[in-house]
């Protein structure tokens, strides 16, 4: 079979400046040797920056590009369209769930990857225009894709379960994490004792329990502190940490991924609270960086990290403090921990990921020749 033409819109790098999604097609696209075409001439979004793997993109200054970003998504939107007209014979990676593609591909087959179904399993924690106009453009997407890569088996069955898709069109590929110790550590003055928040803060993220958790933990150990990444805290989440009594315990850090090393290398622990996630890709980084992680007993959360963390009711915010302190202050629990984790690691990698979604592709296109 002649070496197919793969081609990725610019929904993801449109909308992301950066984040999981984004990353992670910036990972597996250079590493399957296809030939391939990402359909964007404006971007800000700072992996598709350092990949380089766009050939289109122009650079704009920072400026100018945010103060006419909605004139160039336009633009974006109106070349990838153009690209999706062609007469030449292709296999569209779709980057989002957008169904402006469909009416431009023609016969060209497409592939979808679903990240989570968190709009559909947690549709209380966000508004209802927002979630029905999602839901429906999901749903529209993911049922008429000739093959869907679902990220877990958690997350598979949940698509088998709410969209009513055929088992056997969907495969399911993990992700894998990059991280590694930096050549060059930056600087930074931490606490002495601390564990760690990773990421964002949105409702289903659970960080109002986490954040009572630790002021029980906190009451009883003045020495620690927690720290997280991701946006400054908001005036509510400041209000939450003064009624807890932990403001000035509670730290935010913006963190570079050199950085995002030391944090998680450092700390007593990572701690991950969420509801529901798709995959977790933090539960790796943790292994990876000889941290400990002590996640919520939810979705995919025991598929991916198997007997390799500490887990708790997330709903508990009691279980959630009694099971921190039962691994930051065993150190027996703590090493046995961080071996679990390297091992668990192993099975994950960019590499692998990148040669299964190049096997679906040729499954697909075999299928529609």
């Amino acid at each position: 079979m002649n070496q197919p033409h793969i081609l990725y819109d610019s929904q993801i790098f449109d909308f992301q400046k950066f984040g999981g999604i984004s990353r992670y097609f910036c990972e597996i696209i250079p590493r399957m040797n296809n030939n391939f075409d990402i359909t964007v001439k404006y971007s800000e979004n700072i992996h598709l920056k350092e990949s380089k793997l766009c050939k289109h993109r122009l650079p704009v200054p920072k400026w100018i590009f945010e103060k006419y970003e909605n004139k160039f998504l336009r633009k974006n939107r109106k070349f990838s369209e153009r690209i999706l007209k062609s007469p030449s014979t292709y296999l569209l990676h779709a980057t989002y769930y957008d169904p402006y593609f469909l009416y431009c591909i023609g016969r060209n087959p497409y592939v979808i990857t679903v990240h989570d179904m968190t709009y559909e399993k947690l549709p209380e924690f966000f508004p209802e225009e927002d979630r029905k106009i999602i839901f429906e453009q999901k749903k529209k997407v993911i049922t008429q894709a000739n093959r869907v890569i679902a990220i877990s088996q958690n997350t598979k069955q949940d698509i088998i379960d709410l969209l009513h898709i055929a088992p056997e069109k969907i495969d399911v590929i993990y992700h894998g994490t990059n991280m590694q110790e930096p050549v060059q550590k930056e600087p930074v003055k931490l606490p002495k004792k601390f564990i760690l928040y990773i990421g964002t803060r949105y409702s289903y993220k659970n960080f109002d329990r986490f954040a009572k958790a630790f002021s029980l933990l906190s009451s009883k150990d003045k020495e620690l502190y927690a720290i997280c990444t991701g946006s400054p805290f908001s005036s509510n989440e400041e209000k939450l940490f003064e009624s807890l009594c932990i403001q000035g315990k509670i730290i935010h850090i913006q963190a570079s991924d050199p950085l995002l090393y030391t944090l998680y290398n450092q700390a007593e622990a990572f701690v991950f609270p969420s509801l529901y996630e798709g995959f977790g890709i933090p539960i790796l980084e943790s292994y990876a960086c000889r941290c400990p992680a002590i996640i919520s007993n939810a979705s995919c959360f025991p598929e991916i990290a198997s007997n390799a963390a500490a887990y708790f009711n997330p709903y508990s915010e009691i279980e959630m403090a009694e099971t921190i302190a039962s691994v930051i202050y065993n150190n027996t629990l703590r090493a046995e921990l961080i071996h679990k984790g390297l091992e668990q690691l192993k099975l994950y990698s960019w590499e692998k990921a990148a040669h299964q979604t190049k096997e679906v592709y040729l499954k697909v296109l075999k299928e529609n020749r």
